[in-house]
Parts: structure tokens; C-alpha cells; sequence
């Protein structure tokens, strides 16, 4: 009994949220990000992140695996696009299209399917997402134009400030982001933020205890799909069309990747993950087209030298640390 409420405790601090100082800490440093990496990367980066961020709340904090993700990020992305050029949309309004659509299908999806447990929520999800890939290629093709993607987005301003150029839309996606750090932060903080770590240990426990774990596990898809979507929509704002590969499984793929990466469950996990693997994938792109193979390979190594993610693992080593002094 005091082995597990030891290694209860362990788990507690390990996925606990961050003082407030990392937080700012981490703001802070990313001002500056354009100064070490090239504009263009840095914005993929911070786009990734807010993507990740929302699925490590589903998957790292609620233990919930989704092989469908790319449906949210996709869909945020076409709906985002198709108001930018069909109606145009200003900016705020494009962007409430691109998160509301998301959050309409995870509440469908969730509806139909959030009882599931394991692979069979997964692959209810992949099945989702590979079904809105295949009807952006073919039945909707006039709308979405296939395999050729959404383009002719018109390049979206604000106040004033025209977001086609590199460095003021690094530091408008920048603002998204620390919103949405300081977002998750609060989340974690929050009695939600409990009761999805409690879910992710023990479900029947947490059901045990009154609580309706069937609403936890279908809020906690639908505030992710929120974080899904508005990366979405900001990729569209990034690259200016929105390609068909946004829906395709291979994107939630990546994502899983970067997440464990990074280290599933930590607060700034998904940011270092979606850093390290674009880095590496955009510095190993240029040398060979066969990147994937010297990509994957290193994701590998770099799981087997830390088995929690590049975050968990370093937790893990600083906790170990932390409370070996404490002993002494």
C-alpha cells in the first residue's frame, strides 16, 4: 500500500502543471526564436504546437488515444479556407469558422463513439478522419479542389499589419500560442484538470467516486478538437492554401510521433517534440529526399535514450534528483 501511494504520488508530480515561471519563461524565449531558427520553420513550430498541446491534453492528461486527429486539424484548416475565399471572411471570423467546425464533428464523433475504449476509439476516429480525406478528394472536389488543395486564400491582415509577411505573422501565431499556454496552464490548474489525470490513472476508480467519467473523456476530444482546429486555421493563414494532406492519416500520425517525442503527459512536451522532429526533418529534407528513413530512425534512438520523451525522462531524472537530496 505505501509502494502505490509512493508511486501515485511520483505520477502526480510528474504530470503536475509548471509554476508560472515556465510559463513566462517559455514565452519569453520563443520571442526570440526567429533570431536562431529561419521565420518560416519557427511559425510551423509554434502552428504544430498549439496542435500538440490540445492532443496531449487528450492523450498525455486523459490517456485517450486518437488515430483521427488530422479530421480536427483538416477540417479546421478547409473551413477556415473555404471562408477566407469564398466569403470573404475577415480574420477573426475565418478563424471562429475553423474551430467551430471541429468542435461540431468531435461532439458528433464523441456522441457516437466516446464509450469506446482503447483501439476501438482509435480506429472509430481514423475511420472519421480517413472518410472527410476521401470525400475532400473526390465528392467534394469542386469545393475543395482535390488533390490540388484549397488555393487562391487571400493574404489575411490585421489591424493593419499584413500577416504575407514572415515576421509579423510569426509573432501574431506567437500570441495565439501564449494565449494557449497560459490556456492549458489554467485547465491543468483547474478541478477538470484533476479529474482528466484521474480518468488517465484509474477510470473505474474516478467512476467509483461519482464522477461522470463518460463527459470527462468527451469534453477533454472536444476542447483537443478545439486546439486542432485553430492550428488549422492558422496553417491555412501560414501557407496561404490549404492542402489535401491536412485530412490524410499520416498527419495524425506525425502527431502521435511528436507527442510522445516530446513526452506525452508533460506540460511542454508537444512543444519540444513538434521542435525537435520539424527541425529534423527540415534539416535532414535538405541533404536527402529520403529523410523519412534518418527521421524515423532517430526518433528511435532518441525513445530508447528517453523512454518518457525528451520532457518525461528529463522530469523523471530531475524528480529522481530532487527527491534523493530531500533523503539526505
Amino acid at each position: 500500500m505505501v509502494n502505490d501511494n509512493t508511486n501515485a504520488t511520483k505520477v502526480q508530480e510528474l504530470h503536475a502543471p509548471p509554476k508560472p515561471i515556465v510559463v513566462y519563461g517559455t514565452i519569453f524565449v520563443l520571442l526570440f526564436l526567429p533570431l536562431v531558427l529561419s521565420t518560416p520553420l519557427a511559425t510551423e513550430i509554434l502552428i504544430w504546437a498549439i496542435f500538440g498541446m490540445g492532443f496531449n491534453l487528450l492523450l498525455g492528461y486523459t490517456g485517450v488515444l486518437s488515430f483521427g486527429h488530422a479530421a480536427y486539424f483538416g477540417l479546421g484548416a478547409y473551413s477556415s479556407g473555404l471562408a477566407f475565399r469564398y466569403l470573404d471572411a475577415s480574420l477573426p471570423v475565418g478563424i471562429a469558422a475553423g474551430v467551430l467546425a471541429p468542435m461540431l464533428l468531435a461532439c458528433f464523433i464523441g456522441a457516437l463513439a466516446i464509450r469506446k475504449r482503447g483501439v476501438y476509439f482509435a480506429m472509430i476516429s481514423l475511420a472519421f478522419a480517413q472518410m472527410l480525406y476521401f470525400m475532400a478528394l473526390s465528392p467534394l472536389k469542386h469545393i475543395t479542389r482535390g488533390e490540388d488543395g484549397l488555393t487562391h486564400i487571400p493574404t489575411m491582415a490585421i489591424f493593419s499589419f499584413s500577416l504575407g509577411k514572415p515576421l509579423p505573422l510569426y509573432y501574431f501565431v506567437l500570441v495565439v500560442t501564449a494565449i494557449m499556454l497560459f490556456a492549458t496552464w489554467r485547465i491543468l490548474q483547474s478541478p477538470f484538470g484533476k479529474l482528466l489525470q484521474a480518468f488517465r490513472e484509474n477510470e473505474e476508480r474516478a467512476k467509483a467516486c461519482g464522477y461522470n467519467t463518460t463527459m470527462v473523456k468527451f469534453w477533454s476530444l472536444v476542447i483537443s478538437a478545439f486546439y486542432a482546429g485553430l492550428a488549422g486555421s492558422l496553417n491555412t493563414v501560414y501557407l496561404g492554401y490549404v492542402p489535401l494532406t491536412t485530412l490524410f492519416w499520416l498527419t495524425s500520425g506525425t502527431m502521435v510521433m511528436m507527442t510522445i517525442l516530446g513526452g506525452k503527459g508533460t506540460f511542454l512536451g508537444p512543444l519540444v517534440g513538434v521542435g525537435v522532429f520539424l527541425f529534423l526533418q527540415n534539416t535532414i529534407s535538405l541533404i536527402t529526399p529520403r529523410w523519412e528513413l534518418f527521421v524515423g530512425a532517430m526518433f528511435v534512438a532518441i525513445i530508447l535514450l528517453f523512454p518518457g520523451g525528451i520532457m518525461g525522462t528529463l522530469e523523471e531524472k530531475l524528480m529522481a534528483y530532487r527527491m534523493k537530496r530531500a533523503s539526505k
